[in-house]
């Protein structure tokens, strides 16, 4: 979708209101309010990109799925917004919980429309987003960021993210494919992989490695062992949110003969709050992460340094050195 589709096309007076017209990654024409107050997502995914641009006083309704249920991640989150676990959403949202809430914006992912329906009828508007590339990722943001009045901000958001992607690009572009490792990304099980379409293989490429699921399509994808044996992979990265640990498939005679268990590289991705391997704006840091693994030094960026740099300049939440060492099991 061209970035055209996502700059404001029109603001108009609506009973006295200023409203602003915006068009979503669903490709629909929505008119919200010009100066939003209070402010739901309906979408985990969506939920990562409202704090980075705005305060958590705004936020009245949320998903916070896949946050940790760790002392660390509710000490960050706590201090990012104290109140956000009085806004926690439930897995299935309804239309009447935000009405109740007395939302005047909603922001949903693409699988939401039906939703978006009926909070049309009551005069909410909902905003749909759907990032699954790098490109629309910021274009998501930009989106997100017009419908809270919010450009400047998420302006400064889509450099941060693009300057992490360059300089990662730049770092990684020339090495030999025989140099690259091949790199199987594990779901919420051992043998549930990401296919070659998602944009979790887009990371591993960006930083240097090559999905073993290239040729796989749709979305997660149960598999079976014998797949992975001849797909052997050099590494297996595990998402944040998986229940599989890695000694899980290291401890297991069915896995001995995968060279990532050979060598012991299997790893399970850092998670401080929102998870690093999804199409959000902070998956620049899971990015870097994974080049460091695949090829450590070759990047001129400090991982701890950028993570710190991203919550205080995003989220406003200073970062302790014990606590960056809690993330990384230090």
């Amino acid at each position: 979708m061209k970035k055209a589709l996502f700059v404001l096309l029109a603001t108009a007076f609506v009973f006295g209101a200023a409203q602003v017209l915006v068009m979503d990654q669903a490709g629909r024409e929505v008119l919200v309010p010009a100066h939003p107050t209070r402010i739901a997502s309906a979408f985990g995914v969506a939920t990562a990109y409202l704090y980075p641009l705005i305060s958590g006083e705004r936020i009245v309704a949320a998903r916070y799925l896949g946050i940790p249920d760790h002392p660390l991640s509710r000490a960050v989150m706590f201090r990012i917004d104290p109140a956000y676990l009085d806004k926690a959403l439930g897995g299935e949202v309804t239309a009447e919980e935000l009405v109740a809430r007395k939302v005047d914006l909603v922001f949903a992912g693409l699988k939401h429309k039906d939703l978006a329906a009926l909070l049309e009828e009551v005069g909410i508007p909902t905003v749909l987003i759907g990032p699954e590339t790098f490109e629309a990722v910021k274009e998501a943001t930009l989106l997100i960021g017009q419908a809270l009045g919010e450009e400047a901000k998420a302006q400064e958001l889509v450099a941060f993210y693009q300057e992490i992607l360059d300089r990662i690009s730049a770092a990684t572009a020339e090495i030999a494919a025989e140099a690259r490792p091949k790199v199987l990304v594990v779901g919420t099980a051992p043998l549930r992989a990401a296919s070659g379409t998602m944009y979790q293989s887009r990371m591993v490429e960006l930083a240097g490695g090559i999905p073993v699921t290239q040729g796989l399509p749709g979305s997660w994808q149960n598999v079976n062992i014998e797949q992975v044996l001849i797909w052997n992979p050099d590494v297996i990265i595990i998402v944040p949110y998986s229940p599989v640990e890695p000694t899980e498939l290291l401890r297991d005679p069915i896995w001995a003969a995968v060279e990532a268990v050979k060598s012991g590289r299997v790893y399970k991705m850092p998670q401080l709050l929102f998870s690093w391997d999804t199409p959000i704006p902070e998956s620049v840091l899971g990015i870097l992460w994974m080049a460091e693994l695949f090829h450590p030094g070759l990047v001129p960026l400090d991982l701890a340094a950028t993570i710190r740099h991203f919550y205080q300049e995003f989220y406003r939440c200073e970062l302790s050195a014990e606590e960056l060492s809690t993330l990384f099991g230090r």
